[in-house]
């Protein structure tokens, strides 16, 4: 695996990365001795959906100023902070902070703190892919990394450009509301309380290519949500706050902490019960239309028209994978 020096200006190998697993992992697992990992999950289906890299990296490291030409990208904080430069503003991103990244949009990053865990959710971008073929041009032809007009073309080949040569860190300050694509860690579109569970919705599906959402669950502890209804999707959350139980089809219960990841494939059923009372999960794979569908229980709720009957016509109706919630209604 290669990485951008931007003090030599050279491509570099780095630490082999691992490809994920479905299961509960850790981000530090895969830290060498100077704190440094990696993780990937390779890109899914024809829109190349739900590819995450994930970062453990240390003071200094910077990922230089460059747009792509199509694609969107995720970047969150859980661990640690970082310098971002989004279209020539600049803010520090902290954790729980989440920036969205549309195509076009010039950004770039410096870590701030050494063990900084830096989070990357990708659509329609196929980095893996990216990163493997800069594993070949290293092995095959090493002296093509020196060539920068072939290099160019490379990066336009897989969405990408010349990195930019910014002034990094002169760009002028932004406040929050400023930077485009910014959710800071208390902000959220809109939100649903239910019992037992807050339901924030962070991106609605207009914001990333009309393909998913990204939401944000505050759970009671002993709240339990079921996906028992096989779901054409897989999904990715991270625990932001306290502890979860995860149980998945063909797989021992784990328990998913603070930091980790829950990483669960197509077709397979599984339950996450909270451990911890404001237990945080987000989830960053609702390929569902669950805003529209509570944004009508809770009208219908207002109007006084929920029933069993209706909930369950609505789940349905909206193609909801969810299929039980502990003290809400189980179907």
């Amino acid at each position: 695996m290669l990485k951008f020096n931007e003090t030599t200006d050279k491509y570099e190998p780095i630490r082999e990365a691992s490809v994920i697993d479905p299961t509960v992992f850790s981000l530090e697992e895969s830290a060498d001795e100077n704190g440094v990992g990696h993780l990937f999950i390779t890109a899914r289906g024809p829109e190349k959906n739900l590819e995450m890299s994930d970062y453990c990296v240390n003071e200094g490291d910077v990922v230089p100023y460059h747009y792509h030409e199509y694609g969107s990208e995720i970047f969150f904080v859980t661990r640690g902070s970082v310098d971002a430069v989004i279209g020539g503003k600049q803010i520090v991103v902290n954790p729980g902070d989440m920036i969205l990244i549309r195509p076009f949009m010039p950004h770039g990053f410096e870590y701030r703190e050494n063990g900084t865990v830096w989070h990357e959710i990708i659509q329609g971008m196929d980095l893996w892919e990216g990163l493997t073929g800069l594993d070949r041009i290293y092995e095959n032809c090493p002296e093509k990394i020196e060539d920068a007009a072939f290099m160019r073309d490379y990066f336009k080949t897989e969405g990408r450009v010349d990195y930019l040569g910014y002034p990094y860190l002169e760009a002028p300050a932004a406040l929050p509301e400023d930077l485009p694509g910014f959710c800071g860690k208390d902000m959220y579109y809109k939100n649903y309380l239910l019992p037992g569970i807050e339901c924030r919705i962070k991106y609605p599906r207009w914001k990333i290519d009309n393909i998913k959402e990204v939401w944000e669950f505050i759970l009671d502890a002993g709240k339990s949500v079921s996906w028992n209804d096989p779901y054409f999707s897989h999904e990715l959350m991270v625990v932001r706050k306290g502890s979860a139980e995860v149980e998945i089809e063909g797989h021992e219960k784990q328990i998913a902490k603070e930091e980790d990841i829950i990483h669960i494939p197509d077709y397979t059923r599984h339950r996450i019960t909270s451990l911890e009372p404001g237990t945080v999960l987000q989830d960053f794979n609702v390929q569902y239309d669950l805003f529209l569908m509570l944004e009508e229980l809770d009208i219908a709720e207002r109007q006084g028209r929920i029933s069993d009957d209706f909930v369950k016509e609505c789940l349905g109706r909206y193609h909801c994978p969810i299929t039980e919630v502990s003290g809400l209604f189980c179907l």
